[in-house]
């Protein structure tokens, strides 16, 4: 099967990218034969309040769909029609993108979109509008919740629930335990509390450390990501670094954590917790979109009930007595086999064969 993956991918950096690399590499096992369809400019500046879109070391990207081009679009959907794909891919998580995203299909070829979310997290101008114009051109839309397929239903199209995929690349990355906890400050008797990715408002990190607040004082926040709010967070309970982290350092701070927590406002589902899950570390997540569906209650982490403060920490607390044991540590482990690449490939093309 010849196909056709519209998606940002490496050396942009984040989550979608991170997705659009391993779904390449996943269809490619499968026996397919998969062009990538990257961007030269994803975000405009309005969008995106971060330093770079770039992982290190570049500044450009070779790609050839400008978002925000109309001159692009053409040469991208010619480009697309040469190679007489049997299906295209697109990866959908915003309404902004649904002009260029349009535009770039040819017609006439089966179209699948990898829906991030069906609602944006956040406000958008016209995001309803503009996201039914994209979803009505499409033969399937693929999600990874409950939520998000109710989502979906209610755009009238044909849609597949799935599951968003572990995140094992980043396993051989960064310090040990030891020495990550070492290089963080961290002491022995300390319970490190994970906070990871971009600092977004629905994200809740300030939930997070007004819990902490009322949690025994061994235990501390570790946080990193680059900061997209305009709060300052400050706690002497939070060791915080405000940047973009490389891939190649992603594995010494879910190394150094005991518990991952996810104390988001809202969510369709995230990476985080994928990651999470193939590091082996117990989580704790609000009972938001599909956060909730990557746990097993009490045997691999914990749900707080609401985004509050009071309700995350007694979370937390539940969620200690599952650290430092074994029969975790299988738990997690066989939580995370429920999620693995070649499952969603196959159970995808199936879908649409």
């Amino acid at each position: 099967m010849r196909i056709a993956l519209v998606s940002p991918l490496p050396p942009y950096r984040g989550g979608i990218a991170q997705f659009g690399k391993m779904l390449f590499s996943a269809l490619g096992k499968e026996d397919c034969n998969v062009t990538g369809i990257n961007y030269s400019h994803l975000y405009p500046g309005f969008l995106f309040p971060g330093k770079t879109q770039y992982e290190n070391g570049y500044n450009r990207s070779e790609g050839i769909l400008h978002s925000y081009q109309p001159f692009s679009w053409k040469k991208t959907r010619q480009a697309i029609a040469d190679l007489n794909p049997d299906l295209i891919i697109s990866q959908w998580w915003h309404p902004f993108f649904s002009p260029c995203l349009t535009a770039v299909n040819p017609g006439g070829i089966k179209s699948v979109a990898i829906c991030h979310n069906i609602k944006p997290h956040e406000s958008f101008p016209l995001a309803k509008a503009l996201s039914q114009h994209f979803f009505s051109r499409q033969d399937l839309l693929v999600v990874h919740s409950e939520q998000a397929e109710k989502d979906a239903a209610l755009t009238g199209r044909e849609s597949l629930r799935l599951f968003h995929p572990i995140y094992n690349q980043y396993l051989s990355t960064g310090l040990s335990r030891a020495e990550a906890r070492k290089k963080l400050g961290l002491k022995q008797e300390e319970k490190a509390l994970l906070f990871f990715g971009l600092v977004r408002e629905y994200k809740g990190l300030d939930i997070l450390i007004e819990a902490c607040n009322l949690l025994p004082e061994e235990y501390r926040i570790i946080a990193a990501g680059e900061n997209y709010t305009d709060r300052n967070y400050e706690s002497p309970r939070l060791l915080w670094k405000n940047s973009f982290i490389p891939d190649s350092d992603v594995g010494t701070w879910f190394n150094a954590a005991d518990i991952v927590v996810l104390p988001y406002r809202r969510a369709s589902q995230s990476g985080i917790a994928q990651i999470a899950l193939a590091f082996g570390k117990p989580m704790v997540v609000t009972d938001k979109g599909g956060l909730a569906e990557t746990i097993d209650p009490g045997r691999t982490g914990t749900t707080a009930e609401y985004a509050t403060p009071k309700s995350i920490a007694e979370a937390i607390l539940k969620c200690s007595a599952l650290t430092g044991k074994e029969i975790t540590t299988q738990n997690i482990a066989s939580k995370a086999s429920e999620f693995s690449w070649s499952s969603y490939t196959h159970k995808l093309l199936e879908a649409i064969s």
